[in-house]
């Protein structure tokens, strides 16, 4: 297990989705199927590029669209089928770069979960950590999940 305890940091779901030069999205790249990654590109841009065939794509940044409750989820800009997702316990387990999938592991290996409520805003529903589904947070899947997530950071 990796370990035992988990505070939440109230990290947005939305703010782990957009790519940064430091955490780009990784993708499919949709002409030879290698690893791609998706970041900002002047002030409202975003570029798709690919690591092997050298394809790019730019586009504007203004507008995402999320299809992340699909068993295929892909990036909110391109379309793109995300790089990092493996079938796990008969679910699609995914991330958006490393520090989404660190979370999870982080997350998914704790024996102790704690959510922490904010001063001035209360307990927060839109967070990463609540939402969540059910078979990550549950401790039965554990093992297969941390199996995963292990052969996820292989594709790094």
């Amino acid at each position: 297990m990796t370990n035992h305890r988990f505070k939440e940091n109230r990290e947005h779901r939305f703010t782990i989705s957009k790519p940064t030069n430091n955490e780009p999205v990784l993708v499919v790249c949709p002409k030879c199927e290698s690893k791609s990654s998706v970041v900002p590109h002047g002030e409202d841009k975003v570029r798709c590029t690919c690591f092997s065939c050298g394809y790019t794509s730019t586009k504007s940044s203004n507008g995402r669209t999320f299809y992340w409750y699909d068993e295929n989820p892909t990036d909110g800009y391109f379309g793109f089928n995300l790089w990092l997702r493996i079938d796990c316990n008969g679910n699609s387990l995914w991330a958006f770069n490393q520090t989404h999938l660190q979370f999870l592991e982080s997350y998914v290996g704790a024996t102790l979960r704690e959510r922490v409520e904010d001063d001035e805003l209360g307990w927060s529903n839109s967070s990463l950590a609540s939402r969540l589904p059910k078979w990550i947070k549950s401790a039965k899947n554990r093992e297969p999940i941390l199996n995963a997530i292990s052969k996820l950071k292989s594709k790094l």
